[in-house]
């Protein structure tokens, strides 16, 4: 008998207000504008040229090269149609949507505060000065310039961009020689492939060398955790938090397979991370919408603010937060970018939810469950599985996966390593090596 699917939260807007014109910022990702045209708004899109190919009827449409080129965005603001609003839930694009809110004097996230959210340089610098607990971090602009950098912090140290996602271009670096081995394989000057083809107009895929303002250089936490929260607010005060935690430190899962899980708010690690989320949010910039933070627990059990940034949570945080609470995430978020204040509830529906992330190697495919196979296993609530006999494996690049995710409800936390490799030997991946692998293996 199918596994019984659990009740899914409204389509409706979780708050009837009056209509408005809402430019949207996007890059390929329809959530917000969808939403926002289910509540009956009016919808203008700016996305990257040359714009998409078949945009929502009634739509119009400008186009940008680059999201950082602010003196475009400055000229063409006079063509834009007047709007009551200004949203976006793109990482590339929260600095961008801030701006316009600046030349239109519109109320929402300021321009100031999008910066700290969006440059790891200044979010650390402005935590460190509300007293919470960071890596130290030193500003470089070349490799060179590491390992006098790493005199100050101590070997090891990671490097990574002013500006990313998923972990792009984010390295361990153990020792000088070690420096000089990722020197000599180009590490520094490679740009990461666009796997999913929407951040061409940002500099999230520059490699660290063609970063203009610099790269950071930051002290090697010894991780025993890694803790995400994601923080639903209207005028800085918080609506909901909803705490989570990866199955392990995110750089250990570059390349391989992955699990999130939203634990309940009375998990015992719960509280301190979830407090320690709403001081740094406060920190960056109180606003009116999604913040997604990340906290660090260390083997000696202290915990650090990681990063946080101005939008909900990637991958499936965002879709497990609104089974476990009960809300149309889209339709909250379209309510926050409007200035309504959603009543939110705090209650959980489980005692948590996992996404176990698929992985499998470079190939071709030969063989994989259904989705329709894996949804009939005890505790699946719903699988998307993109692996097709006689196709090639989807990219990857970093921790962001296309192969296909498994919404899990966890029978014991304690033991949800294993019911993971449970549920991914159901999956019965088999894939022939791509031929570049087949010969990095002899």
């Amino acid at each position: 008998m199918p596994n019984a699917s659990p009740p899914k939260p409204s389509h409706r807007s979780p708050l009837k207000g009056p209509t408005l014109h809402v430019l949207v910022l996007a890059t390929g990702n329809p959530t917000m504008e969808t939403a926002l045209l289910t509540a009956g708004h009016t919808v203008t899109l700016l996305t990257p040229a040359p714009g998409p190919d078949h945009p929502p009827p009634g739509v119009q449409v400008h186009t940008i090269r680059h999201w950082d080129d602010l003196d475009a965005l400055t000229a063409l603001e006079p063509s834009l149609p007047p709007v009551g609003a200004v949203a976006t839930i793109d990482e590339q694009c929260i600095v961008a949507a801030a701006h316009l809110r600046h030349l239109r004097g519109l109320p929402g996230l300021g321009v100031d505060a999008a910066h700290r959210y969006t440059d790891k340089h200044l979010m650390k610098n402005a935590l460190l000065a509300a007293g919470l607990p960071v890596a130290g971090h030193q500003l470089v602009h070349h490799a060179n310039e590491i390992p006098a950098a790493a005199a100050v912090l101590g070997w090891p140290v990671i490097v990574k961009p002013r500006a990313g996602a998923a972990t792009w271009n984010t390295f361990v670096i153990r020792s000088e020689i070690h420096l000089g081995e990722l020197l000599n394989a180009g590490a520094f000057d490679s740009r990461v492939p666009d796997v999913t083809g929407r951040f061409h107009a940002g500099h999230a895929l520059d490699s660290l060398h063609g970063a203009q303002d610099g790269f950071l250089v930051e002290t090697f936490l010894d991780l025993a955790d890694e803790y995400f929260v994601d923080l639903y607010a209207h005028d800085g005060e918080i609506l909901l938090a909803a705490p989570g935690r990866y199955d392990q430190p995110l750089l250990r899962t570059v390349g391989s397979a992955s699990y999130d899980t939203v634990l309940p708010p009375d998990h015992p690690e719960a509280p301190a991370v979830t407090d320690l989320a709403r001081r740094a949010a406060a920190a960056l910039g109180a606003q009116t919408g999604a913040v997604h933070c990340e906290i660090l627990r260390t083997t000696d059990g202290r915990l650090h603010v990681g990063e946080a940034a101005a939008r909900p949570g990637g991958d499936c945080i965002t879709e497990l937060t609104g089974l476990m609470y009960g809300i149309n995430v889209p339709a909250t978020l379209a309510a926050l970018a409007t200035g309504q204040r959603p009543a939110l509830t705090a209650v959980p529906r489980y005692p948590a939810l996992t996404a176990v992330m698929i992985a499998a190697p470079p190939g071709t495919v030969t063989h994989a469950a259904t989705a329709q196979s894996i949804e009939q296993l005890p505790g699946v609530i719903a699988a998307t599985i993109n692996l097709r006999p006689g196709e090639p494996v989807p990219a990857t690049a970093g921790t962001v996966t296309g192969a296909g995710r498994i919404l899990y409800r966890p029978r014991d936390l304690t033991q949800l390593d294993r019911e993971v490799t449970d549920l991914r030997a159901a999956l019965d991946i088999q894939v022939t090596p791509a031929p570049a692998a087949v010969a990095s293996e002899r």
